[in-house]
């Protein structure tokens, strides 16, 4: 089939009013599970590929491309609105998003995350289109020592994601790695720092691990600080927000080309298998961030941040079905997904797919495009009803959130043990965020730690030690060092800059850090050299256990901990420049103050949430839970606190079970009731 009649052929195809109802529904059960977290990408292929066996090749892919296509629209708003992403792929955009949402720009961020999805999809939709004839050439040329390379390039734009602090941002990333590490060794199959723990033996999976990084950790400072999602602002009207939404997509048009080079990264990294949208939407994010004219206020509500991420996660969908229809090789483990479903609709990858079936390509092209066009529309829809919740006071989101939380935690693997994950992360989450480490950097550490240890082995195994002298990766380690160098001579640059400014008036008390224009005051050092000490023991426990596995098995363990224990002992020295033994001990009897007390007790409650879930249940536990916070702890009225319970139990019993068919853990005490096994 010719190139020109596949086109016209999949236009025809597309239009078909069958074809075109199974995709809207596709693109809007998509969306709406990418607005639930803990139901990803993965989840949405998943649950729709039984549907399959009873649809046309068309059909068929339009419903579950479509689908998968909207869930990281979905996300986007929840990210934004509620700190809480709807999958992996929107981690990136919390950097901004809820920042802006506090600002009162809920609408205008959701808008230009809507519009940047879009044209993201567009533009990779594109790309797959024009480098059909090129597929097999680009994806042959990057094998481990490339991706290596490549996922080692990834790694070092933590330098620009943590600007603020060199060193602590590659202590995050390093740390992110360790933990990545954790399960069993893919290579040797050897169990490495699980304990003695099965649960920990298939490792941590990433949704939790999300979840408790940036969603239950804003949960924890939202229930300090008291207010709202949105504190010190009114609610807009449906007219204001759809104003604001409006002006959000301006904001994306006027940044087109931000949005086209977001979107390139997007494409090109989507095209490598196993690197995914995650990395990318990072990769696109310190790009914006390095390019922008206003760095400093990244992290602090810059648009452009969730622009660059947003445009990025779906471009990245593009590249991926690239090499998945081409070769069969799946750029990501949704693409995995999806391979099945083309399997169970009878279509072949690889040169049928690029011959015969030519027309199947661009109507896949055509379904990404169209279905983000519905997502956007219906989107819009929803931001007003999702943005006027963010105005609710704390002490009603932060029970419904959690428990909201710990619910799709546990949908991920079916496991209690994911609550947990939840919880510990939450807790790590909030100390990062106090003490000005790069969440984002430990998140990106641990998505790239499983290509990094892969490609590593393999590269070695083919090609020796000296493989990174091959063309592709030592241009790739060129330009890492290149990129780092010009990031420490901004910091250098900077310093000098600071030194001149502040020569006239000092500030007592305070240290300039060595990389930035910000201080390190003596009362966060004081309080970070415990987080130090804390990591320093974690990272001694973990080469005494690794000394019992063999080389192979150690080799990613001790690459990573060597640089770790250095980073961990040039922060150590930096903070004691600061700050002396009685600092210390004067901030360990502060922990107990008033602010503290405040995150003990509800990270209590959340340890008891979870400890009810395990014993009776979901229902039984939540219901408790949310009575108990909303009536005895924030003395809402009786009427009030019965309602919200059960509205809130029921909607997730509704979305959970009834919609997903997704049954809810029913607790230690029914398992022995009904004679289960008691895991």
């Amino acid at each position: 089939m010719g190139f020109f009649e596949a086109i016209l052929t999949a236009f025809s195809q597309i239009f078909e009013p069958g074809v075109l109802l199974y995709l809207i529904i596709g693109a809007t059960v998509g969306l709406l599970m990418g607005v639930i977290p803990g139901l990803n990408g993965h989840f949405a292929l998943a649950m729709l590929i039984p549907f399959l066996y009873s649809m046309d090749p068309i059909a068929g892919i339009a419903f579950l491309l479509g689908a998968h296509t909207t869930v990281t629209q979905g996300g986007g708003l929840t990210a934004i609105l509620f700190s809480t992403p709807g999958t992996g792929q929107n981690a990136a955009t919390l950097l901004d998003g809820p920042a802006l949402t506090k600002k009162g720009l809920a609408g205008e961020a959701s808008g230009a995350a809507l519009l940047a999805c879009f044209l993201g999809a567009v533009f990779g939709a594109l790309v797959l289109a024009g480098m059909i004839p090129l597929l097999q050439h680009i994806v042959l040329l990057f094998g481990p020592p490339e991706i290596f390379a490549l996922a080692f390039l990834a790694l070092t734009f933590i330098a620009v994601l943590g600007k603020e602090d060199l060193v602590r941002s590659f202590i995050a990333a390093f740390l992110g790695l360790l933990i990545a590490l954790v399960g069993l060794d893919g290579v040797t199959n050897v169990a490495r720092f699980t304990f003695g723990s099965m649960s920990l033996r298939d490792g941590l999976s990433l949704v939790p691990v999300i979840l408790g990084l940036f969603a239950l950790s804003e949960i924890i400072e939202l229930w300090m600080k008291g207010g709202s999602l949105a504190s010190g602002r009114k609610p807009l009207s449906a007219k204001d927000t759809q104003k604001q939404i409006f002006k959000g997509m301006g904001e994306t048009l006027k940044r087109k080309w931000l949005v086209i080079r977001c979107s390139g990264i997007g494409s090109i990294l989507g095209i490598i298998p196993g690197l995914g949208s995650t990395p990318a939407a990072f990769l696109a994010y310190a790009h914006a961030k390095q390019t922008s004219n206003d760095p400093d206020s990244f992290g602090k509500g810059n648009i452009e941040g969730v622009i660059g991420s947003e445009a990025a996660n779906d471009a990245v969908e593009g590249g991926s079905l690239a090499s998945t229809v081409a070769f069969g090789i799946p750029g990501s483990s949704s693409m995995a997904i999806f391979l099945g479903g083309l399997f169970i609709l009878g279509l072949e990858t690889g040169t049928p797919m690029l011959t015969t079936n030519l027309n199947i390509v661009f109507v896949m092209i055509l379904t990404i495009i169209l279905a983000n066009l519905v997502g956007t529309i219906v989107g819009m829809f929803l931001v007003n009803p999702l943005a006027r919740v963010t105005f609710l006071r704390g002490s009603l989101l932060v029970p419904i959130l959690t428990a909201i939380i710990f619910t799709g935690a546990f949908t991920v693997n079916y496991s209690w043990f994911d609550i947990g994950v939840v919880l510990v992360f939450g807790l790590i989450g909030f100390i990062m965020k106090e003490l000005n480490y790069s969440r984002a950097a430990l998140l990106i550490g641990f998505v790239l730690a499983h290509a990094v240890e892969k490609n590593l082995y393999l590269a070695l195994r083919l090609k020796g030690n000296q493989f990174y002298l091959e063309p592709i990766p030592l241009a790739l380690i060129a330009i890492t060092f290149l990129f780092l160098a010009y990031t420490l001579f901004t910091i250098y640059r900077n310093k000098r800059k600071m030194k001149k400014e502040s020569s006239s008036n000092s500030v007592k008390g305070k240290i300039t850090t060595e990389n930035s224009l910000h201080t390190i005051t003596k009362a966060i050092a004081s309080k970070e050299i415990l987080f130090v000490a804390v990591l320093g023991l974690i990272i001694f426990i973990a080469f005494i256990q690794a000394l019992s596995y063999s080389m192979a098995a150690a080799l990613a363990p001790y690459i990573v901990l060597t640089p770790l224990m250095i980073l961990i002992l040039i922060q150590s020295v930096r903070i004691f420049r600061v700050v002396s033994l009685k600092d210390v001990s004067k901030s360990i009897t502060e922990l107990f103050n008033w602010k503290n007390v405040k995150m003990f007790s509800i990270i209590l409650w959340m340890i008891i949430l979870s400890l009810l879930i395990y014993t009776i249940g979901h229902y039984f536990g939540m219901i408790l839970f949310l009575f108990t916070l909303f009536y005895f702890i924030s003395k809402e009225k009786l009427r009030t606190s019965i309602l919200l319970t059960i509205c809130t139990v029921l909607a997730i019993y509704l979305v959970f079970e009834q919609i997903f068919n997704i049954e809810l853990y029913r607790g230690i005490i029914y398992r022995i009731w009904q004679g289960y096994n008691i895991f």
